[in-house]
């Protein structure tokens, strides 16, 4: 199960990048979670922009365009990553529906996808659309039920599913399958993802990993975690950690610098230092510097 202490290493710009890259993704854990089995062929991504003649922008987090052989359009999926509760998003989501129903002419499905059980159960709940008889629901996945998938030839086809599996998942034939599988991607992707699924991963798990040769790759993670490795595992975290936190706050503080002088935990470090190279801006290092000194 998700230990809901990696809940922060869920941001939401990696898991809507996660959906952006694997199209293929999308329709893979809509079968595995939820029961839904669409009969196509292939899938294209298309924009995210469903604005309509109207002076407000709708964007999804992702949409992916399901085709027949004959390269028909039979199915849209509408990704919606959520972390937190958000009342708008029950007046958007259906905006989202029938815009983009209209514009391919297909059944259109919305699929939101949180690691919070909070979110999972508020977003699970029917919106009324206020005529008789119209409501909607929308499919939720929650990380934590993501099943293990440790067939090689399906992680190999859809990498991202791999990830994903080891996140909620953090076992070592899990990891494993799923360290097979992106060691193949792009340098930059394959780095990033070797990260994101070793921090997740219990100590013990990752010790035996890492005495297979899978270390931490990214250019922060590796340099700092060796740093650590030589000159007191904990020192050279810290200095890690500050590190990331220069490059992405316009100035850290001297309380922040105090919160991460006083964490004394390898582990909790390791995972911090992570979260914190996944995060797109100011407000991510903060929330994650937050529950990273609640934690401690």
């Amino acid at each position: 199960m998700l230990d809901a202490r990696l809940v922060l290493s869920f941001s939401h710009e990696f898991l809507v990048e996660l959906f952006r890259t694997r199209g293929e993704l999308a329709p893979a854990l809509l079968r595995l979670c939820n029961g839904l089995v669409f009969d196509h062929d292939h899938v294209e991504q298309r924009s995210i922009d469903l604005s309509q003649i109207v002076s407000t922008e709708y964007r999804a987090d992702a949409v992916v365009v399901l085709h027949d052989r004959g390269n028909a359009i039979v199915q849209a999926v509408i990704v919606e990553v959520q972390l937190h509760v958000d009342r708008d998003k029950e007046r958007t989501w259906p905006v989202y529906i029938t815009a983009l129903r209209h514009k391919l002419a297909c059944p259109v499905v919305l699929v939101v996808v949180t690691p919070s059980p909070e979110v999972a159960g508020w977003a699970s709940r029917p919106i009324d659309l206020g005529h008789p008889g119209l409501s909607l629901t929308p499919v939720v996945v929650e990380l934590r039920n993501v099943p293990r998938v440790v067939d090689p030839a399906h992680v190999q086809r859809i990498p991202e599913l791999g990830v994903l599996s080891a996140m909620a998942n953090p076992d070592l034939e899990v990891a494993t399958t799923a360290l097979a599988a992106v060691s193949v991607l792009p340098e930059d992707r394959a780095t990033l993802y070797l990260d994101v699924i070793m921090a997740a991963l219990p100590p013990l798990v990752r010790k035996a990993l890492e005495m297979q040769g899978h270390t931490y790759q990214s250019e922060f993670a590796r340099k700092y975690y060796s740093e650590g490795r030589e000159q007191g595992r904990v020192d050279g975290l810290r200095r890690g950690v500050l590190a990331v936190m220069r490059t992405k706050l316009d100035a850290v503080g001297s309380e922040e610098v105090a919160a991460v002088e006083a964490m004394r935990d390898e582990q909790a470090l390791t995972e911090l230092l992570i979260v914190l190279s996944c995060a797109a801006d100011a407000s991510e290092v903060r929330t994650a510097l937050t529950a990273a000194r609640q934690r401690a």
